[in-house]
């Protein structure tokens, strides 16, 4: 039977859009920011310095045992010191009166993009903290195995961290690794076992669940110890209130600025000329509650 003659998307094709946006943008490539997780935030908002110190007690002098009548000798307590330098992360862009007109989105739609921008750098840089740790077992060219997490987490522990829990960062490609030794591990037992809640975890980055006492983490945004190798590591946190970043932890976000977008509208180019920036700086608050792990990526 022929088609029927009338107005149809072939006689009036003119009058059709050939295509036309979805009422939403997917989000940019990018991991799930860990760090409000890992690292206790410093408010230096009034500070009046762009330099915080962060003071730790050292380890503490020998006791005495003394007999009736013995005076105790005095000992000294000291402490030592890790700084952080505020920083402008930032960045900048022309959101135009055009495509805002034209995508039907609101200016706000391109801050939120630019701050997510801006929240991922952060968590890069805070992750970073373990590839330059005094502290780190390195595995350089060895694929992890439980062996080898086992054996830094007790070198960690041996540091004497002295805090409420330990977490663990890893790679993609580390966890990749440990997910193939629990698989391998007494005949598979592991995946039902000891390691059967991080195996099952459904996300694709962040918060696994607990191993041997040990909150997992995975991220992409954990730093490169070179091209063939990466560097999580073990973190010593004591945990705040629900929802809040720890109140003491082996890494530190000072605050001096969260983020915030400010903008000018700039009527000879018909945009919002826009700046998304925190002041931040990044710091290990103290070397014994760090520990990086270096295996193949």
């Amino acid at each position: 039977m022929a088609v029927q003659a009338g107005i149809n998307e072939t006689t009036a094709n003119d009058a059709v859009h050939a295509s036309r946006n979805a009422s939403f943008i997917i989000a940019g490539p990018r991991a799930v920011p860990i760090y409000a997780a890992l690292a206790m935030e410093l408010d230096c908002a009034t500070l009046g310095s762009n330099v915080v110190s962060i003071p730790s007690w050292d380890a503490s002098p020998a006791t005495e045992n003394t007999t009736q009548g013995d005076e105790v000798a005095s000992a000294d307590y000291t402490t030592s010191a890790k700084t952080a330098t505020g920083v402008m992360v930032s960045t900048r862009g022309l959101i135009t009166d055009q495509w805002v007109q034209d995508s039907g989105e609101l200016a706000s739609s391109g801050v939120d993009e630019m701050s997510a921008n801006v929240r991922n750098s952060i968590d890069l840089a805070l992750l970073a903290l373990f590839n330059t740790a005094s502290n780190k077992s390195d595995n350089t060219g060895v694929a992890l195995t439980l062996a080898l997490w086992l054996g830094a987490l007790a070198a960690f522990k041996a540091q004497l961290p002295g805090q409420q829990a330990i977490a663990y960062v890893g790679s993609s490609g580390q966890m990749r690794d440990f997910y193939a030794a629990l698989i391998a591990g007494a005949g598979a037992a592991q995946i039902m076992g000891a390691g059967n809640s991080i195996f099952a975890a459904e996300v694709i980055d962040g918060y696994l669940g607990l191993y041997h006492g040990v909150h997992m983490f995975e991220s992409a945004n954990v730093a490169a110890a070179d091209a063939d190798n990466d560097c999580g590591g073990f973190v010593a946190i004591t945990a705040g209130q629900p929802g809040s970043a720890p109140v003491r932890s082996g890494l530190a976000l000072a605050v001096w600025r969260g983020i915030e977008a400010r903008g000018l509208y700039t009527p000879h180019r018909h945009g919002i000329d826009t700046t998304v920036s925190a002041r931040v700086g990044f710091s290990r608050t103290v070397e014994r509650c760090v520990r990086g792990l270096v295996s193949t990526d």
